[in-house]
């Protein structure tokens, strides 16, 4: 009954963040003027017409063949295959049957915190927990779960999005998004995290003190010392006290921000990494697209180093992510539209 109230309470206070915009996030269907004037920009260029149909649907035609698209969804995909990549144990399951490499995972109701409290015991280091079905844009996902009570309050904030909660292991490294398009990688972005570099001299502690001086100095916001940065240096087998060999680079934080807050976070690509990826994760990135049967799709990569082979790094496929935003490959302050836009429109007045 208490988990009842407890989650009872956690979804009124849900609605009230959401009528005071609490979060301040802004997801994709709030950028539909952006998508509008982005894909207006790529049929001018590809020489196709540009019609609204209403708000946040227009459709796009040339010499007599046309597609239409809602803000940042595209006619390439049937209904099955992008209700199959809404389900994330369905597609854990799908492409580990491939050999592709997944994180390991369990799946529970948010009232059986026992089995999810057994799972998180053989994951020490800490667990991600989120909804299994449904959810996109960093809903109901917790990370960094390390003991039963915040187990608690991150199966309830899941359960508020999906009954079937998602629990598995925090994999440290920077986030990487591959976008495959008829079978092929066309580009890809990534959320950097934050490195530095030994000097052989001085200890990772001594580094980050170093650099927050340096960040303090060009009015920064220092690196915090939290539970991302001791989980990113004990994967790498570091610690505060340890000193780094001389030009090696580390991660001290996966997600370059000061903030301590681990729910809700929403991934935010800020590189593009199209030529530094390596065959492997390309490969891998095909290989995921026709599990799915996608034509236009992003896989997620999770690793410490995308020039090495995920069996190098201990990197998974976290996520695949029918009807991919494209606001994350490429900067609307100084270009009218991703590189990849025109080749998209290509693609879809083909068929």
């Amino acid at each position: 009954m208490l988990l009842k109230i407890e989650r009872w309470m956690a979804r009124i206070n849900m609605i009230l963040e959401i009528y005071r915009n609490k979060s301040g996030q802004v997801y994709v269907e709030d950028r539909i003027s952006e998508y509008r004037e982005m894909w207006r920009a790529a049929a001018e260029k590809q020489g196709a017409a540009f019609l609204e149909v209403c708000e946040d649907i227009w459709e796009v035609e040339l010499n007599g063949r046309r597609s239409r698209i809602k803000n940042d969804i595209l006619e390439f995909d049937n209904p099955v295959t992008l209700d199959i990549a809404g389900r994330k144990p369905l597609i854990y399951r799908m492409l580990s049957e491939k050999g592709l490499p997944v994180p390991d995972y369990l799946v529970f109701h948010y009232d059986e915190l026992e089995r999810a409290g057994r799972f998180l015991q053989t994951h020490p280091l800490g667990c991600a927990v989120k909804p299994a079905n449904g959810t996109s844009s960093g809903r109901g996902v917790t990370t960094h779960v390390t003991t039963t009570k915040e187990l608690r309050k991150a199966a309830i904030l899941a359960s508020l999005y999906c009954r079937e909660v998602l629990i598995e292991p925090m994999i440290a490294g920077e986030c990487y998004r591959l976008l495959v398009l008829d079978g092929q990688v066309v580009h890809a972005v990534c959320r950097r995290g934050h490195r530095l570099t030994g000097d052989g001299r001085l200890s990772v502690s001594q580094l980050i003190r170093e650099e927050n001086e340096r960040l303090k100095q060009n009015g920064k916001s220092a690196l915090d010392i939290d539970r991302d940065c001791q989980f990113s240096l004990a994967y790498q087998g570091l610690t505060l006290e340890a000193v780094p060999e001389k030009d090696r680079d580390i991660i001290v934080k996966s997600v370059d921000t000061s903030s301590r807050d681990f729910r809700e976070v929403r991934t935010v690509y800020n590189s593009v990494v199209t030529d530094a990826v390596c065959t492997d994760m390309i490969q891998k990135a095909r290989e995921a697209a026709e599990v799915l049967r996608s034509r236009f799709v992003g896989v997620d990569f999770i690793t410490a180093d995308a020039s090495k082979p995920l069996a190098d790094t201990g990197g998974v496929i976290n996520e695949v992510n029918t009807t991919p935003g494209l606001h994350h490959h490429y900067d609307s302050e100084s270009e009218k539209f991703p590189a990849v836009a025109p080749m998209i429109l290509e693609a879809l007045l083909q068929n």
